[in-house]
């Protein structure tokens, strides 16, 4: 191969990596929108749905680009899985998640799921103001179940990047929901 060649090539990588930052910028912008969209009680699912449609297109880069790809992507994609498990949380009342409807990498699942614990801890917050400390104890009993499950992940950091330090926030963020929770109920009576 040529040098002429491969600056061709590289042209074409190149054009690649421009695109898949604004997809995936573009993804991100509407996962972020519907977690904002969720705490203001407005409809999510759009914003959700137009994210996921981004995703389509971004998986297209996946095996053509690879160099490229995963550093760019995993950002967007960990928000999106953040973004999909907190609609599922509040509007199933569930932890039953499908990742199979996600075409992303396992560990911007896991990382994800590690981010929901402080959405859920924002939502139950906003649950206690009104008072709602059933719902609180349900969303403090999930972000344990998250938890619980994702502690058992002890792989490396070149594997799983920041999980480790996404649970250490995540169990401070529980003990504090905890506290708040008693705080609450103690400041109703």
């Amino acid at each position: 191969m040529k040098l002429e060649e491969l600056k061709i090539k590289l042209t074409e990588v190149e054009r690649a990596r421009e695109e898949l930052l604004r997809l995936s910028r573009e993804m991100r912008i509407n996962a972020t929108k519907a977690i904002s969209a969720i705490h203001s009680k407005e409809d999510a699912k759009n914003h959700l749905n137009k994210a996921l449609e981004i995703l389509d297109e971004v998986v297209r880069y996946k095996e053509r680009y690879p160099m490229v790809y995963y550093q760019i992507t995993f950002d967007a994609m960990q928000e999106l899985v953040e973004a999909y498990c907190f609609y599922h949380v509040i509007s199933k009342r569930n932890l039953n998640f499908n990742f199979s409807k996600l075409n992303v990498e396992i560990p911007t699942i896991l990382t994800g799921l590690a981010d929901l614990i402080g959405e859920l801890r924002r939502y139950t917050l906003d649950l206690l103001i009104n008072g709602e400390f059933d719902e609180a104890k349900l969303m403090i009993k999930f972000m344990e179940e998250i938890y619980s499950e994702l502690i058992s992940f002890s792989f490396p950091n070149k594997i799983v990047p920041n999980l480790r330090v996404k649970l250490d926030v995540g169990r401070n963020a529980i003990e504090r929901t905890k506290s708040d929770l008693i705080a609450a109920r103690i400041g109703k009576d």
